[in-house]
């Protein structure tokens, strides 16, 4: 039965996605994975077929990985693959070996599903190095100036609206506390609540003890990166913060999540930190039905097209990633528009430079994001 799941994943994959369950349910398994119906907008057919393939390979993944493991052979990448990005779907190294048979199942689990998603991700990189002069053309690039309202590019329906980060640029975060405070402004009689991957889920030491998530607490209580302060303003001024990162999980897969001569993400350590996020995004949303949630963390959190993401296609959802200097390579849109005169932004520069699809657009959903601010850092 477990040689029949990779067989069939791998034939997936060999043909295109017409040539897959077609007819039988592919409206509701895009439905369910981004929250809008296969027929709602119109959209080329390479684009359609993209989002299927990505849409049944996270269905097909979901159901398999929980006995990965414990299968003898592995998913071939497709022969001569050489991707220009990384961090997406990283295989573990041979050079580390196991500590444990936990670290042993980890990786296993964590390069069978690497191996899927490279594939789906190459796919994505071939049809947009294929339509990059169809996107241009949809994609519209300026520079705001410094005094830019960063809220305004937000649709005023927007629940969820889902900013992600390059990690380590101060001008990113300050434009993050920068984007809270105008909506504020904007909208004053609107609950806002911030949910972060930069503020742990519990408390130290009671939670330790009971193993509960934590519901509403003053920031105080918890740990905090000083980076992150200005989270505590938002609580002063009725802006509720809830985090989303489950300290026990990170501390024991450290090593595995985040490598520290790589400085990269698991395909599997992020899945799991995304599911644990989801269902407390999901218990906040059950308390607070009207609320408008920011949810804030790394970039490939909350990214259309990253394994597993947060982020899922809907009137509800607004992407919004905050760059530094470049569009980067590990990404199929970065990959394809390096060289693009807007892809790179001189620290000389005193604004960022802003890119928005043009309304009616079938790209934010393959590009991964809605709007995309890069910002000059010295």
């Amino acid at each position: 039965m477990r040689r029949l799941v990779c067989l069939l994943a791998v034939l997936l994959f060999a043909f295109p996605a017409q040539a897959g369950p077609g007819s039988c349910g592919w409206k509701n398994v895009i439905k369910r994975v981004f929250g809008r119906s296969a027929g709602k907008q119109p959209a080329a057919a390479e684009i359609q077929r993209a989002v299927e393939t990505q849409a049944y390979a996270a269905q097909e993944i979901n159901r398999a990985s929980a006995s990965y493991w414990k299968a003898s052979h592995a998913l071939v990448a497709a022969p001569n693959l050489r991707l220009p990005y990384q961090s997406m779907a990283v295989i573990s190294s041979e050079a580390i070996a196991p500590a444990t048979e936990e670290d042993f199942r980890f990786n296993i689990k964590n390069d069978r599903l690497a191996r899927v998603w490279r594939m789906v991700t190459q796919r994505d990189l071939t049809l947009m190095q294929q339509r990059k002069q169809e996107m241009l053309e949809f994609l519209q690039v300026s520079r705001p100036g410094r005094e830019m309202n960063y809220a305004a590019l937000i649709p005023s329906d927007a629940k969820y609206i889902q900013i992600g980060e390059e990690h380590g640029f101060v001008p990113l975060r300050r434009a993050f506390e920068k984007i809270v405070w105008q909506y504020h402004k904007m909208y004053p009689d609107r609950k806002i609540i911030v949910l972060t991957e930069f503020v742990f889920d519990r408390t130290l030491p009671i939670s330790e003890k009971t193993g509960l998530p934590v519901s509403v607490l003053g920031l105080r209580y918890r740990r905090v990166s000083p980076d992150f302060r200005f989270l505590e303003k938002f609580i002063k001024r009725g802006i509720e913060v809830i985090g989303l990162e489950d300290e026990r999980y990170f501390k024991d897969h450290q090593g595995l999540i985040t490598p520290s001569f790589r400085q990269v993400e698991s395909v599997y350590g992020m899945k799991q930190r995304n599911d644990h996020w989801r269902q407390i995004i999901d218990q906040v949303r059950q308390r607070e039905p009207n609320a408008v949630f920011f949810i804030y963390a790394g970039n490939m959190h909350v990214h259309y097209r990253a394994p597993f993401s947060l982020a899922r296609a809907s009137s509800q959802v607004f992407v919004l990633q905050l760059l530094a200097r470049d569009l980067g390579k590990d990404l199929p849109f970065g990959a394809v528009m390096q060289n693009e005169p807007f892809a790179q932004v001189a620290e000389t520069e005193e604004s960022p430079v802003l890119l928005q699809w043009k309304p009616g657009s079938s790209y934010p959903v393959l590009s991964g994001f809605d709007a995309c601010l890069i910002f000059p850092v010295p």
